[in-house]
């Protein structure tokens, strides 16, 4: 652990380093257009499409957070062999971004979300996936691919959506990886596969989703602590970021008597798009590890990259300019 004297040296310190991404990869398409009357077939606005976007989601939009504070990464997941897929790859190449861990699965479509955006607000969501493992081929590849990268990694990003990407076989490559290699691996979780967690070194998840991954409710912060500290000790964690969309974050690390609680706090501005925030905060939080951070350098650091990102429309990323620049207006 270095005690870095600035946010700019830390973030100096984060350039270059290789981190492996694993999870579901997902394409994020975007139609802008005008609302200016009502259907006549049914009471809903008729958007007149003026322009689309395409953009990376899913464990594509780490990748892509990554890449754009100046990390290396590694990116592991599974695309289907059609035009979304491509679309994907495209992007990669754009961002400069190493494809070689992208899997072609034919039996699965890539995973598509379309939001429609009419005056600026967003309208309407369209996902469009098929849930379940990938195929047995596909699933060997991957494993491969883990294996291979886990040996360049100085840390490992679990980005799981539940789309099935992410199962006990892969994660207990990448946890007994880590743990030769002594490496961090920190997950953005899910509910259902709560148990294939184990020995993590950390979860990033949202208030709602602590709240189910421990079937506690959470209105209170001492309701907060004590799901944290409850999640932590059944997973054998080293510790807990919970991002609180306006609240901020709370980074707990357990101790012998009782854990250690930060409450960091963002300030006051309008959120334009929670889009990807949470994609934010693990590659940020996750390449200050990486670069031997201490937890709470790297939980503060994350919450000002999340505080960049709601500002902008869409999954987005943030530069490490654009974070300095966040910290120097009082987050």
């Amino acid at each position: 652990m270095t005690s870095f004297s600035t946010e700019h040296e830390l973030l100096s310190a984060i350039k270059g380093q290789k981190i492996l991404v694993f999870g579901d990869l997902m394409l994020d398409e975007y139609l802008f257009g005008e609302v200016n009357r009502i259907s006549p077939e049914a009471p809903v606005p008729v958007v007149r499409v003026t322009g689309e976007r395409w953009v990376l989601g899913g464990a594509a939009n780490v990748a892509s957070n990554l890449r754009a504070l100046g990390a290396e990464p590694l990116v592991v997941g599974v695309i289907g062999d059609d035009q979304a897929g491509e679309r994907i790859k495209k992007i990669f190449s754009d961002q400069e971004l190493n494809s070689d861990g992208l899997v072609v699965d034919s039996s699965q479509p890539t995973i598509i979300k379309t939001r429609v955006i009419g005056q600026h607000q967003q309208m309407i969501r369209i996902d469009r996936e098929e849930i379940g493992r990938p195929h047995s081929n596909a699933m060997d590849m991957l494993q491969n691919q883990i294996q291979k990268y886990l040996g360049n990694s100085v840390a490992v990003i679990v980005s799981d959506y539940a789309k099935g990407t992410v199962c006990q076989q892969a994660i207990e490559t990448i946890r007994e990886g880590s743990k030769k290699r002594q490496i961090p691996w920190v997950v953005d979780p899910k509910p259902d596969n709560v148990n294939l967690y184990h020995g993590a070194s950390a979860l990033t998840p949202n208030t709602k989703e602590l709240s189910e991954l421990t079937k506690q409710p959470i209105r209170t912060d001492d309701e907060m602590i004590a799901a944290s500290s409850w999640l932590v000790s059944k997973l054998g964690l080293a510790g807990l970021l919970v991002t609180r969309s306006e609240k901020g974050v709370a980074l707990v690390v357990p101790e012998k008597d009782k854990p250690s609680v930060w409450t960091i706090s963002t300030q006051a501005r309008e959120v334009f798009d929670v889009s990807g925030a949470g994609d934010t905060v693990i590659s940020t939080f996750t390449a200050a590890l990486a670069a031997k951070a201490s937890w709470l350098q790297a939980a503060k650091l994350a919450n000002a990259a999340a505080g960049v990102v709601v500002g902008k429309m869409g999954t987005a990323s943030t530069s490490p300019q654009e974070i300095l620049d966040r910290l120097s207006s009082g987050v």
